[in-house]
């Protein structure tokens, strides 16, 4: 049985929603007694950040600290944060000298303050969405680790951890991140369809059926490609009729796609139904008439032993 092809991310990439705030304010309130010192507030999405005259104000002391003192780790990461704010095409700047940092870039401001000693914990969550958006997930997997073994309570960033992993390809870190978002918030759907995702890709099967419980037990409405999804679960752990009964939704939802029809054609033949294999698969042809395995499986069905 061919393993279902891996889709290049997660669907939902943004969890909705934050902690209860009671669990906020017991989570708090254990941190000021027993762990580090509460985090200062900082900003992470567009809405949250500074604009005009107060951004353009800390600009302006950041660069006149730094050009006072080149040197000075806290101006570089205040600078860094500033120009973070404003957006991707402030990250880098190549033409940047290292005796210069009030010309660098944000990520090589916050680079520069960590290789220099800075402590200041805010940089490794920037660092780790910057990394990300230069489309570097190994660095930006390392540094959301590190944010997390300060801010374990992260939910967020745990997704998002979830999802970079996805891509890595790294299934058992991706997983493992899924379910420490679930441990938080048990039962959320779009969580739960994530790590189902990540399990069809690790081939565990019925682990990846379980993910889907919020769905399936709950008459929930799976979102575009859930039927598709749940057929390769339920075909992997064999149970074809089952596969063919949600394909046949995602179609009715959906429409026709190679990928849809080739994984219909397998289940169909997975149950000795030829003929419907044999139709499956030259659907697959005419949407896409150079599939070697829709014409190598045709071959083979075709052949009159086992017609």
């Amino acid at each position: 049985m061919s393993g279902a092809p891996r889709r290049p991310f997660p669907v939902f990439d943004v969890l909705a929603g934050a902690l209860a705030a009671a669990g906020v304010v017991a989570v708090a309130f254990v941190g000021r007694i027993y762990g580090p010192p509460p985090v200062p507030f900082f900003p992470r999405t567009p809405d949250e950040f500074k604009t005009g005259a107060p951004l353009d104000a800390d600009e302006l002391t950041a660069r006149t600290a730094l050009r006072a003192l080149p040197e000075n780790i806290e101006a570089m990461v205040d600078l860094g944060i500033v120009l973070y704010q404003r957006g991707p095409d402030r990250y880098l700047n190549k033409d940047a000298a290292l005796d210069a940092p009030w010309d660098m870039g944000a990520l090589q401001l916050l680079e520069r303050a960590r290789h220099l000693g800075s402590l200041d914990e805010r940089t490794f969550f920037y660092l780790a969405s910057m990394y990300e958006a230069k489309g570097l997930p190994t660095d930006a997997a390392d540094n959301y680790e590190r944010h997390l073994r300060l801010h374990t309570d992260d939910v967020e960033t745990r997704l998002r951890l979830g999802n970079l992993y996805y891509r890595l390809e790294d299934f058992d870190k991706s997983a493992a991140a899924y379910r420490g978002v679930l441990a938080s918030r048990p039962g959320d759907p779009l969580v739960s369809y994530n790590l189902a995702l990540v399990l069809r890709d690790k081939k565990s099967w019925t682990d990846g059926l379980e993910a889907l419980r919020p769905f399936t037990q709950n008459a929930r409405p799976l979102p575009s490609g859930g039927h598709k999804l749940l057929g390769d679960l339920w075909r992997g752990a064999g149970n074809p009729t089952a596969a063919v009964e949600n394909y046949g939704k995602e179609m009715e939802a959906s429409g026709e796609s190679v990928e849809l029809l080739a994984a219909l054609a397998q289940a169909r033949e997975d149950l000795k139904e030829n003929d419907a294999a044999i139709a499956a698969w030259e659907r697959v042809l005419v949407l896409d008439k150079d599939h070697r395995d829709a014409r190598s499986r045709l071959r083979r069905l075709k052949k009159p032993s086992r017609r």
